[in-house]
């Protein structure tokens, strides 16, 4: 079973920040068309299985914000969203990081779980609003 770990850094409401460890499996051992994200958080490990990792992130995210934790990193910022091809070419791993009124570019493309500290992570009803408000920015 090959999988990628990556540190994570997650915030409580009272503004502590910690770490959790990321297991990323771009095939789940008991499903090979879905990718599986876990995460080993203060002795408990939280599994979400889905058809790209951004979906999966977004599954955690929702997970965690039940429990007034703030996932940080690229994929829980305001401005960071992937492109319909981002998610169904390959794992979906990786964004765009947008600006009103500007579309998308190639520079502007982020791993989703890297972390970038000049980005607001916020809840992912946040992020979906900014993603919609974006889009008709462009429209003119």
């Amino acid at each position: 079973m090959n999988y990628e770990s990556k540190t994570i850094k997650l915030a409580m409401n009272d503004g502590k920040i910690f770490e959790g460890m990321l297991k990323l499996y771009e095939e789940s051992p008991d499903d090979e068309e879905m990718v599986l994200i876990e995460l080993l958080i203060l002795g408990d490990t939280i599994s979400f299985k889905h058809e790209n990792f951004f979906l999966a992130l977004q599954s955690l995210r929702q997970h965690l914000e039940d429990k007034h934790i703030q996932v940080m990193c690229n994929g829980a910022a305001l401005n960071v969203y992937p492109s319909t091809m981002q998610l169904t070419m390959g794992t979906g791993r990786l964004a765009y990081k947008v600006k009103f009124g500007e579309p998308a570019k190639l520079k502007d493309v982020v791993d989703i779980f890297e972390f970038d500290n000049s980005l607001r992570f916020v809840k992912i009803e946040e992020q979906l609003s900014y993603h919609i408000r974006w889009s008709n920015s462009l429209k003119g």
